[in-house]
């Protein structure tokens, strides 16, 4: 039997407001990331890390809020361990949860897994980016003692977009169903994803297109289903000018136009944290006017594990994944 090593990989924040996980997690982020894309000194982290460290602490706490991500991530890991065993039966399968500014670090998770067998890296966010796959394909390409093994390592790339957006259009349905809202004209339909600058200090793959792309599949499929669809982007404050329009003009501008009712749903994310859950709270807080459902990401949806699964196992040629079917559209059977 063949063994294979499959790492679900995702940032990985701290469960809880707690400063000094909030201060490692700010610290990490800073070195991993944000330098990698923006010219900031070495001088300025520490003072940049404790401001984040602080004010995502006060935030959280303030919010009474805890992250679910890990929590998440962890579900996910056991879905497609399984769906990887149903998929393909005869592969020993190892699955195991990485993360990107957390303990366990990727590097460390591919250093541990077993010798001699392949490594999949499934980076778990919905577009290909500077902040997302890519990040992970320089770590590992910057990695020497790696290289100096020869461990085989295959960063994956993100899950065909016509599949995911079908598969997110059936959440949708599905989650207001289970609620027991009925939607029409008098509903408007607010998509929210991570913004980006939309002229970086540096140039790099920012996934705006690839995530406009997705929202508009995402839209067309809904858009019988409310009077408006919409997206509005999660934005930062700082670097220069940010992808428009940021999620709360979006609602202000449906409050504007008569709608009293919206569904919120955070497409960009594949997994619940503080962006998706505790931003889009506060988004929805600027028109407290307005009756608002905040739906969940994909999280633990069998779905969503065994559409990771099969292309993990290589059953579905990506280019051709619009054709895998039907079933793709059903709610009950979205996955595959």
């Amino acid at each position: 039997m063949n063994s294979r090593c499959v790492l679900l990989l995702t940032y990985g924040e701290p469960p809880t407001p707690e400063f000094f996980s909030q201060l490692q997690y700010s610290w990490r982020i800073l070195l991993g990331l944000t330098r990698s894309v923006a010219p900031i000194p070495m001088a300025v982290l520490p003072i940049i890390a404790l401001k984040r460290g602080f004010a995502r602490n006060k935030m959280w706490s303030d919010e009474k809020y805890g992250s679910p991500l890990e929590k998440i991530h962890d579900a996910q890991v056991r879905a497609v361990k399984q769906a990887l065993e149903k998929a393909d039966p005869r592969t020993r399968w190892d699955v195991r949860a990485a993360y990107e500014f957390r303990d366990p670090l990727l590097q460390d998770v591919v250093n541990g897994a077993p010798a001699g067998i392949p490594v999949d890296v499934v980076p778990m966010y919905a577009a290909c980016s500077a902040f997302t796959h890519d990040l992970s394909r320089q770590l590992l390409a910057s990695d020497s003692s790696l290289a100096a093994s020869g461990r085989a390592v295959h960063v994956l790339p993100p899950l065909p977009e016509e599949r995911l957006a079908d598969m997110m259009i059936a959440h949708v349905k599905s989650e207001l169903k289970k609620r027991g809202v009925t939607t029409g004209k008098d509903w408007a339909l607010l998509l929210s994803a991570h913004g980006t600058l939309l002229q970086p200090p540096r140039p790099y793959e920012t996934g705006r297109l690839a995530t406009e792309r997705l929202c508009e599949r995402i839209r067309r499929g809904l858009q019988g289903e409310f009077g408006k669809v919409c997206n509005g982007w999660l934005n930062h404050i700082y670097g220069g000018e940010w992808t428009k329009p940021p999620a709360d003009e979006a609602l202000k501008c449906l409050a504007g136009e008569g709608y009293k009712k919206v569904v919120y749903f955070p497409y960009g994310f594949l997994a619940d944290n503080a962006e998706s859950e505790l931003e889009g709270r506060q988004v929805l807080r600027t028109q407290p006017q307005m009756e608002s459902v905040h739906l969940a990401c994909l999280n633990e949806s069998p779905a969503l594990a065994e559409l990771i699964a099969w292309q993990v196992a290589g059953r579905i040629p990506l280019r051709a994944a619009s054709r895998a079917g039907a079933k793709a559209r059903a709610p009950e059977a979205v996955g595959v």
